[in-house]
């Protein structure tokens, strides 16, 4: 009971962080956490958008209860998660001698090897830094339990908040994802757009667009939960003129974006070194919160609503926004049969002149800077490049 009390307290979040910046906290006693403790979950309002998005803290609210697949931290498998549950940003508030205890859990022996004082670092980038530090597979499934910053539903502690994926919350079948959440005064939904076609959503640089879902056939401007950061909110949207929010747009909301002068913090993963900006939530096409060298999300430039992962949907239903105004229009999708739904995920260089590449990216394939060369016996070898057939391009957000 002892050791399960000093947990509880180890995980318990006390410090909060309020939107556009203001001097950084301490590390919070909670792993990764950084918000105000205990209290109902509060969404934050926006009257004149765009705004900051709390950096720590609440960004939204759940609407829906989900449960817990497997054990992580205090929660057993099966725990049931409320709704009206916290959900915060991508960010956690660093990591100090106060979660050694936790640290030692995950695997690490010497938890002095990835103490922050400074946080502002997303989940994924957060966990990456931990298993080269440590040495280990983070997160990891070890049995029935769960070893990671967030558990597999994407939160953590006692008084449960979500930093990512809200998995639990919404299921994987059928086509627009249901409603998780609220942000503001817009809907947070699941990542997918159609998942019985495969299709994810191109989204701004807040964490929404602007299309149907299943409360409106009307296209509204509305949340999804992303895979990647910002993971739910990156910024409170629409654009004044109430179209999409672009990158440079968000980082302007944030005076922690650049506030080192723009030469950002160096961390150090498995797979070599990311140069980072803390606290700074805008992420562009490239997965970069760095303001150098941004490469625009594709949802800002493309008429398209998603992109399809799977190669048998060959043409999407598409909604032309200008980013700039209200004047929306609505096609439906059609889909046209493929022999194959191979995906090339790799992520070497690759050309520009229309030729098909072995080490084709799937960011320059999205953006039709080249396509991948399928194996000659492969069925579909010849057909035109992804991302150009029904006059089309596909993107990725």
């Amino acid at each position: 009971m002892k050791n399960f009390l000093l947990l509880s307290m180890l995980l318990l979040a006390v410090h909060g962080r309020g939107p556009g910046g203001g001097a950084r906290p301490m590390p919070s006693t909670g792993a990764g956490a950084g918000a105000p403790a205990g209290g109902s979950c509060q969404n934050p309002s926006c009257s004149s958008p765009p705004c900051a998005a709390p950096l720590l803290g609440d960004v939204g609210c759940t609407t829906v209860s989900g449960t817990e697949t497997y054990a992580h931290e205090l929660l057993p498998a099966g725990s049931t998660i409320n709704s009206g549950a916290h959900i915060f940003g991508p960010f956690e508030a660093g990591f100090s001698s106060q979660q050694d205890n936790i640290i030692q859990t995950w695997g690490c022996s010497t938890p002095s090897v990835v103490y922050d004082s400074e946080g502002g670092t997303d989940i994924s980038i957060a966990e990456k830094k931990v298993a080269y530090a440590c040495n280990i597979e983070f997160p990891r499934l070890e049995g029935g339990t769960y070893y990671g910053v967030v558990g597999p539903c994407g939160g953590h502690t006692n008084d449960y908040h979500f930093h990512r994926s809200l998995s639990c919350l919404y299921s994987q079948a059928g086509g627009h994802s249901t409603k998780v959440g609220e942000t503001a005064s817009h809907s947070l939904y699941g990542k997918w757009e159609d998942y019985d076609l495969q299709r994810l959503p191109l989204l701004d640089a807040c964490g929404a667009h602007i299309g149907p879902t299943p409360e409106s056939s009307t296209p509204v401007y509305h949340y999804h939960v992303q895979d990647q950061a910002p993971f739910t909110v990156g910024c409170h949207g629409p654009s004044q003129s109430g179209g999409l929010v672009s990158v440079a747009l968000c980082r302007s909301l944030y005076s922690d974006c650049d506030d080192d002068g723009g030469s950002g913090t160096t961390i150090t993963t498995k797979t070599g070194n990311v140069q980072y900006d803390r606290f700074c939530p805008c992420f562009d096409a490239s997965g970069s919160n760095m303001g150098t060298n941004i490469q625009e999300l594709p949802a800002l430039s493309s008429s398209e609503i998603y992109y399809s992962i799977d190669a048998g949907a060959t043409t999407a239903a598409t909604t032309t926004v200008n980013t700039d105004a209200t004047s929306l229009t609505t096609t439906p999708a059609t889909t046209t049969p493929a022999t194959t739904t191979s995906t090339d995920l790799t992520t070497t260089a690759s050309s520009n002149d229309g030729s098909c590449s072995q080490s084709c990216s799937f960011f320059d394939r999205m953006l039709r800077r080249c396509h991948p060369c399928p194996p000659a016996s492969q069925p579909g070898a010849n057909r035109p490049p992804r991302g150009t057939r029904g006059g089309r391009r596909e993107g990725r957000r």
